[in-house]
């Protein structure tokens, strides 16, 4: 893999919708990402948590008085941070086509290009019904995802129904989440530009569009 984007958790609080955090907090969600992504979610532990961030474990608990609040929090940010990457490549001028495929360039891009987030991304399916809260972060964070497709179709006054418009917009969706999940399963995010090419290949035959290149 050819980036690693860093995540700047301190960033995350100004974003629309986010919440900020204190350095202690941004210590505990960094280490606890990299814990999981490379020993597990079963290794995930106050002790183990402490021990990374050199955090005393009375410390952490004050501010995560459990690791699934953690996982909440993991969630709400990360999402957060792929809304980020995908609005801040949309830009008004450019044509239908070139905003679907600079969206899945910049989905891609996120979600694929920091296994520690591709590893967390393959775990909440799993996860979702944990918390409440994490149920609730996950659907939020599927609503923000439907609209900001249905800004992008909306914009293109293809559609003759709200209906047609959201149904297409759950075929995008699918197709998108369905390649990545696919990616992290088969662990091979360094061939992400042939799944790439099969995705936009299937979104091509969704859509009744031919997409811009897919290089990255």
């Amino acid at each position: 893999m050819r980036i690693n984007y860093k995540i700047d958790w301190l960033a995350l609080g100004g974003m629309d919708g986010s919440k900020s955090l204190n350095p202690k907090k941004y210590l505990i969600l960094e280490n606890s990402l990299k814990i999981i992504s490379q020993e597990g979610l079963h290794n995930l532990s106050i002790t183990e948590i402490a021990k990374a961030t050199d955090i005393s474990k009375p410390l952490v608990l004050y501010h995560y008085e459990t690791k699934e609040r953690i996982l909440e929090d993991l969630c709400f940010y990360l999402f957060k941070m792929g809304e980020y990457f995908q609005s801040s490549t949309l830009k008004e001028e450019t044509s239908f086509e070139t905003k679907i495929r600079d969206c899945i360039k910049a989905t891609f891009r996120w979600y694929l290009f920091n296994k520690e987030v591709s590893d967390f991304l393959f775990l909440l399916p799993h996860l979702r019904d944990k918390t409440l809260r994490l149920k609730k972060n996950q659907e939020e964070a599927d609503l923000n995802q439907t609209r900001l497709w249905e800004r992008i179709f909306l914009e293109s006054l293809r559609f003759q129904s709200m209906e047609q418009l959201r149904i297409t917009v759950f075929g995008v969706k699918s197709l998108l989440m369905g390649s990545l999940l696919n990616i992290i399963h088969l662990d091979e995010r360094d061939q992400y530009l042939d799944h790439a090419l099969r995705l936009k290949f299937n979104l091509e035959t969704l859509l009744s569009v031919e997409l811009p290149s897919f290089e990255f």
